[in-house]
């Protein structure tokens, strides 16, 4: 369904990768185009065109964010038009991050956001934000967010059950495809 997570290429997974065979055989020179992270869905289409995903509106730092809680992206992500309206300092990472998109791109990211926070039913959910150049999506919640907060992601119902910081279970419904971003450009 996805790239492989060790050369990024799709057909196969990290367990039949062909680098693998290379193993032993001396040190490599590092793979420029090597990804070291993915993002499943960038686009309303891409979102609706799977059933793996959950969309929904969700407040990030006080402000409403069309947010995709994406199990097929290993990072959470935010879009460059939201990461201005956040109005939050960001980092510059030391190596950019290769980012493998649906169109089989490779794109580097050099932005990061750190201690942002989300509000999910009164409970506060903290996250690190990467900047992505997306349109249709404000914040895409992925792997890395995902496990932090002990999620489970019911796509059939539409719906992410969360662990909050003190243990207690919350199950937040998400919203219909239909709906948009709350933000204007």
């Amino acid at each position: 369904m996805g790239a492989c997570f060790k050369c990024g290429k799709m057909g196969h997974q990290i367990k039949d990768c062909p680098e693998n065979k290379d193993k032993g055989t001396g040190p490599s020179k590092p793979n420029k185009n090597k990804t070291n992270a993915r993002v499943y869905a960038m686009t309303q289409e891409e979102a609706d065109n799977t059933n793996e995903v959950v969309a929904c509106t969700i407040l990030f730092n006080k402000m409403p964010a069309y947010t995709l809680f994406d199990y097929g992206a290993t990072h959470s992500f935010v879009s460059r038009r939201f990461a201005k309206k956040l109005k939050l300092g960001h980092e510059t990472l030391s190596e950019p991050l290769r980012v493998a998109t649906p169109a089989s791109q490779t794109i580097e990211i050099h932005k990061i956001y750190r201690d942002c926070k989300s509000s999910i039913s009164a409970q506060i959910f903290e996250a690190e934000l990467i900047q992505l150049n997306m349109i249709e999506f404000d914040i895409i919640l992925g792997m890395d967010w995902l496990v932090k907060h002990h999620a489970i992601v019911d796509c059939q119902k539409k719906n992410v059950r969360l662990q909050t910081p003190t243990k207690d279970e919350i199950i937040y419904h998400g919203k219909s495809k239909e709906q948009k971003s709350l933000l204007s450009d």
